[in-house]
């Protein structure tokens, strides 16, 4: 495989960690940010993991080629 297309691969396994890390960066500062004591009884932090969960099923969901 030649080098650009193994870095491309790379950049690209990369920027999709980043996304998931930067999702679930997300979650933690919205706990932090809840007045809740028990976070999970927070609508708002229910709705933003929904949202994640929703959109990490969508792509596990997605036909493999």
């Amino acid at each position: 495989m030649e080098r650009r297309s193994v870095l491309r691969e790379e950049a690209e396994a990369l920027r999709s960690r980043i996304a998931a890390a930067q999702a679930s960066l997300a979650l933690v500062e919205c706990a932090l940010g809840c007045e809740h004591e028990d976070v999970t009884q927070c609508a708002h932090f229910q709705q933003a993991v929904r949202e994640r969960v929703g959109r990490d099923a969508a792509v596990a969901r997605a036909p493999a080629e």
